[in-house]
């Protein structure tokens, strides 16, 4: 049999490390010959571009380590006759097994195929390999790429606060964007090392809430009088009543308001009157590869290796999941979970793991967060008195 495997959405730093172990496990699989790739997620199907992977597996190895996806990604919606058109490329190849790595969009595209074949009589199987820096895959404890974006943005907090520190002399008030979609497993990462409300980042908004801007206003003028100094994270999925970014008009991602820290800082500089400074990492988020957790790496391609065991045994229709087992040690164990009611379904932010009055995570979700990063609580030297 042949087998095909596909990136789908945007990337994170550790993609390509779920391609290799898939594609390593398979190129042992005695019962499979051949082992195709799809350029831009189904889309390579759909027009004809597919490219042997077993002849490239050094390259796939070496770029395992690196961020981006090198099959290419893909935000392409099914249209109608899609699922035909797939199915009967697959047959075309003799294609058995199709992979998908990718987030809620591309489950729900894998559910819809499984359904499609099997409503034919075919015997075709469909496996989806999960992977989102938003964290919001329902059925699993975590998703490949959050832990490394976690880490990143985490640790880019710290630094940056190094600076502000550093120029104390200065008024100043720095508003950090943060990716994440519409929960706050992201944003609310930013905030990991905080131990007490003083501690940078001393605002940190999540998608879920709905604030005013007069709130908002309200909310920085209160923290700077008493910080002197003021961080701000702000998702770009999060609303302001009364203001939507540029970016808000022109896209089909729900809840999508990237930029809204530029619209804010205006805000902030128009009535309150203190110097405002924006901070949006943007793609570093996802391929910032020198903050990659070494978790996430291990995770991501077992995840790939454990779908392909799961396809050889005839497993259809379902994602692979990770099962968290205990926290100290860590210790968790790879699943499969019936795609049927979780594909497409974000997985909420618990509200037991936020403090919504002091802006930090609660223990709970430092118990859940910290194993999952090499992480070090920096504890800045400075010569300077306070």
């Amino acid at each position: 049999m042949n087998i095909l495997i596909a990136q789908s959405g945007g990337p994170t730093s550790v993609i390509n490390m779920s391609l290799y172990g898939a594609v390593r496990k398979a190129f042992a699989e005695k019962q499979i010959k051949h082992i195709y790739g799809s350029v831009n997620g189904i889309e390579g199907v759909l027009n004809d571009r597919l490219i042997l992977l077993e002849k490239k597996l050094v390259e796939i190895e070496k770029a395992s380590n690196q961020p981006g996806s090198i099959l290419g990604g893909s935000r392409y919606s099914l249209q109608e006759g899609d699922l035909e058109k797939i199915i009967n490329k697959m047959e075309t190849f003799n294609i058995k097994v199709f992979y998908y790595i990718g987030g809620n969009g591309s489950a729900r595209t894998v559910k819809a195929l499984h359904h499609c074949a099997k409503h034919q009589g075919k015997e075709l199987r469909f496996i989806h390999i999960p992977k989102t820096i938003d964290n919001d895959l329902y059925g699993t404890d975590h998703t490949p790429g959050y832990p490394s974006a976690a880490n990143f943005l985490s640790h880019a907090v710290q630094w940056i606060g190094t600076d502000m520190e550093s120029m104390k002399t200065y008024g100043q008030i720095e508003i950090i964007e943060a990716m994440g979609g519409n929960t706050g497993w992201l944003a609310s990462a930013s905030a990991i090392a905080k131990s007490s409300e003083e501690q940078y980042p001393q605002l940190v908004y999540l998608p879920e809430e709905k604030k005013s801007l007069s709130q908002i206003l309200k909310e920085v003028e209160s923290s700077y009088q008493k910080y002197g100094k003021l961080m701000m994270i702000i998702p770009d999925h999060f609303f302001i009543q009364g203001i939507l970014s540029e970016a808000s008009a022109n896209t089909t991602r729900a809840g999508y308001n990237g930029g809204v820290a530029y619209q804010l800082a205006a805000q902030i500089i128009n009535n309150l009157g203190y110097k405002t400074k924006i901070t949006i990492p943007g793609t570093l988020y996802r391929s910032a590869y020198s903050f990659t957790s070494k978790q996430d790496l291990k995770e991501a391609r077992i995840l790939g290796e454990t779908a392909v065991e799961q396809a050889m045994k005839g497993i259809s229709g379902v994602m692979m999941c990770i099962k968290r087992l205990s926290n100290k040690p860590y210790d968790v164990e790879i699943i499969t979970k019936d795609l049927e009611n979780i594909a497409g379904k974000e997985k909420a932010f618990p509200k037991e793991f936020w403090d919504k009055e002091k802006h930090m995570p609660t223990n709970k979700y430092k118990t859940y967060l910290l194993p999952l990063l090499e992480y070090s609580f920096l504890k800045p030297l400075t010569l300077l008195e306070k």
